[in-house]
């Protein structure tokens, strides 16, 4: 095998902090960060995405933390024993890298004491996103492949590009080929056109194969409340209702991620409160 067996969370973000270097180097990272967030706060999502000047500034701030508590969440026994059957997995809105780095550490785990002549196959990260986020994602998963000594017959690394609110052939192809999608931090994102999120609803719903899985994670406070017809709705709320093809695996509308005391890196880490739910298409 030969790959290392990653020891989160610890001391230091080497993974993250490394290809993250020269974004945190920039003289105007902290005013180009404040646009970012002010711009979340208007939930002007393509004046942040759509700027290639703000793609490293937004990695460098918030993909550690949630590769943290992705990590956390791929650690569970239900996502563990999806990463042993070595899927395909389709993150959606996952060209940051989040996905990429804590899958990858996930991974590690659920490959541990497997012979690779055994493995099905490689574990295969495919990151999707509507810019082109390439440069990061060859980045972060250089780092990753050195630090754990991954290869190709442990982890495959795709990246894709589409909008998934103006929803392709292609995209639709890739729901139906994966063992498990992902939508992490992104829905509120969709949501902003509600008539075409509501379209990537029934697309999961057409996609996804029986037997494959879809995994939702999110803020647990009110930015992801979304109002529809005078009402305020959480976003997890619209696949709840759809029992008829979604059987609950994991379910629970709040969590928190807590990084460990004393964790380095140049920027604050915070703790995140998240809801998840891990559906299975029947």
């Amino acid at each position: 095998m030969g790959y290392v067996i990653p020891k989160w969370p610890r001391t230091r973000l080497g993974e993250a902090e490394q290809p993250c270097s020269d974004a945190l180097k920039q003289p105007d990272f902290s005013d180009k960060l404040k646009e970012i967030k002010r711009r979340f706060y208007d939930r002007d999502f393509d004046g942040i995405f759509l700027d290639p000047a703000n793609l490293p500034v937004y990695t460098a701030q918030y993909v550690p933390r949630r590769a943290l508590c992705y990590y956390e969440i791929f650690s569970t026994a239900e996502l563990q024993s999806i990463l042993r059957e070595c899927p395909q997995i389709y993150c959606l809105g996952a060209g940051s890298g989040s996905e990429l780095v804590g899958i990858s550490a996930a991974s590690c785990i659920a490959l541990d004491g497997k012979d690779t002549k055994n493995l099905k196959g490689p574990v295969v990260i495919h990151s999707q996103d509507y810019t082109d986020w390439s440069s990061i994602l060859d980045s972060l998963s250089s780092a990753v492949r050195y630090k754990w000594k991954l290869d190709n017959q442990h982890i495959e690394y795709r990246f894709s590009m589409g909008n998934l609110l103006d929803m392709i052939s292609e995209i639709e192809q890739h729901i139906s080929s994966a063992g498990l999608v992902t939508a992490m931090f992104i829905f509120n994102e969709l949501f902003a056109d509600k008539a075409n999120a509501m379209k990537f609803v029934k697309t999961m719903v057409k996609c996804l194969r029986p037997g494959a899985c879809f995994l939702l994670v999110d803020s647990a406070g009110s930015f992801s409340s979304v109002k529809v017809g005078g009402r305020n709705y959480m976003s997890y709320m619209f696949f709840d209702s759809l029992g008829q093809f979604f059987e609950p695996v994991l379910s629970d509308d709040s969590r928190w991620f807590r990084h460990a005391p004393g964790l380095e890196y140049p920027l604050s880490i915070e703790n995140m409160r998240y809801f998840i739910r891990l559906y299975r298409r029947k």
